[in-house]
């Protein structure tokens, strides 16, 4: 008992040396090598709009907001294709046409192969037919006998019925596909691509549309945003939508999509324009779609600018800031600020009107277009490490090998946003059409 007492202690003991030593080692991996969680600060000047007198903007290109996708049935042909790309088309209109020789040829074999059942079939209940007959004038000792044949027999017509069923199905098919093998158009649209080789999707699976049509009517603005800047992007945020060609035709929407199932491949999306820096070269992005509140002026396939709407819209005078960077718990406002050792402290500010269609609040007092604030948490706690998204490092951080967020005043990025990889683009000059690009090959109708 005294040695099981002993052992059981030695358990407990090696269990807390190896609590402690997790706990230490998680301790020294942590950014600033204390306690605190290392949060990321953003300039005060991006997200109110002022003192640097950029505002971030992404490439978008106007797309239909529904998309008939055809693929192609399987193991068929295509024999002619009538429409092109770019080419408009109604309903009804003829797209392509299935090769119908080679189920000619099948049709014709399953006719044959009917005609051989149903001949079968005839046969057998002639034979029944005999057997019967024979059966009556047969001694009682061969009545059994004939009672097995026939009733063999009997199961070998229910099974060739089966079979002329089961033939009959398959002619009909080939029938419908035969009479169907010129494939109309659903809907009202322009041909967006026609891939006579289909392939298969690398990432999902799925088999590339052999055809697809851009619905008329209702447009959106497809962009792509990087893995780096996601978590500045969200679902229901309000955009600005600035024409290419002139800066005064602008238009507002909502980001109503972020397809992270669907990561853009290549380098031919035409969303992400280079900002001057390759730091984000090999971070994945995806699509993203805004739905407009109208679309009037719009053509289809336009290429446009897209940035968040932080109410730079309106003529405003003075510093706004949105609400949900202030808190008011014990009554005066302040918000999360980095401080002078890169800390984080509470910084006291004084309010002025407030926007309640933006959700802002003047700043009269306590920030400046330099500062950098945190977005409020219950991470956030006086003297924590502080990432100012400008690319530097904490103070007093001894992770050397941790990676940061790129961007910051030098490349006009909000959040730590990296327009190489998330196609955000900063700086754009009025009418710079340097930024080409087409429309999603991918896209599918929205939710």
């Amino acid at each position: 008992m005294k040695k099981k007492v002993i052992i059981g202690i030695g358990v407990v003991l090696l269990a807390v040396i190896a609590g402690l030593v997790i706990w230490r080692v998680t301790a020294s991996n942590k950014p600033g090598g204390d306690d605190e969680a290392a949060l990321y600060a953003d300039s005060v000047g991006m997200l109110t709009g002022t003192g640097l007198g950029t505002q971030n903007r992404f490439a978008g290109v106007i797309e239909a907001q529904n998309t008939l996708k055809i693929r192609l049935e399987s193991e068929q042909t295509v024999k002619e294709i009538f429409v092109e790309k770019g080419q408009s088309v109604e309903v009804g209109t003829p797209l392509f046409q299935y090769d119908t020789e080679d189920m000619g040829m099948k049709l014709e074999q399953a006719q044959l192969e009917l005609e051989k059942i149903s001949n079968g079939i005839d046969t057998l209940n002639a034979q029944i037919e005999t057997l019967t007959k024979e059966k009556k004038n047969a001694p009682s000792s061969e009545q059994l006998s004939f009672t097995t044949q026939i009733q063999e027999l009997q199961t070998n017509v229910k099974q060739e019925e089966y079979n002329y069923k089961v033939k009959e199905l398959e002619m009909g098919r080939l029938q419908k596909s035969i009479e169907s093998a010129v494939v109309n158009s659903t809907i009202a649209g322009i041909v967006q691509e026609i891939n006579e080789n289909p392939t298969y999707d690398s990432y999902t699976g799925e088999q590339q549309a052999f055809m697809s049509i851009l619905a008329v009517g209702k447009y959106r603005v497809k962009g792509s945003i990087s893995e780096q800047n996601m978590r500045n992007f969200y679902v229901g945020m309000p955009v600005i939508v600035h024409s290419r060609v002139d800066d005064s035709l602008i238009w507002s929407g909502t980001v109503d999509t972020i397809d992270t199932e669907k990561p853009i491949t290549g380098s031919g999306d035409g969303m992400a324009v280079s900002s001057g820096s390759d730091t984000g070269a090999q971070a994945t992005k995806y699509p993203f779609y805004v739905t407009l509140d109208s679309s009037d002026g719009l053509m289809l396939g336009q290429h446009v600018y897209l940035e968040p709407n932080l109410g730079q819209g309106e003529e405003k005078d003075g510093m706004w800031l949105m609400s949900s960077y202030i808190v008011r718990d014990d009554g005066d406002p302040y918000v999360w600020a980095a401080g002078s050792d890169g800390k984080l402290e509470k910084r006291p500010v004084s309010l002025g009107d407030h926007d309640e269609e933006m959700d802002t609040y003047q700043i009269l007092d306590g920030l400046k277009a330099s500062d950098y604030i945190v977005w409020p948490s219950e991470d956030c706690k006086k003297g924590a490490a502080v990432y100012k998204n400008d690319g530097t490092m904490p103070q007093g951080n001894s992770g050397g090998d941790m990676e940061f967020l790129p961007g910051g005043e030098e490349n006009g990025v909000i959040g730590g946003m990296d327009g190489e990889a998330g196609g955000a683009m900063n700086n754009v000059p009025e009418g710079d059409d340097s930024a080409d690009g087409s429309p999603s090959q991918e896209m599918e109708e929205t939710p």
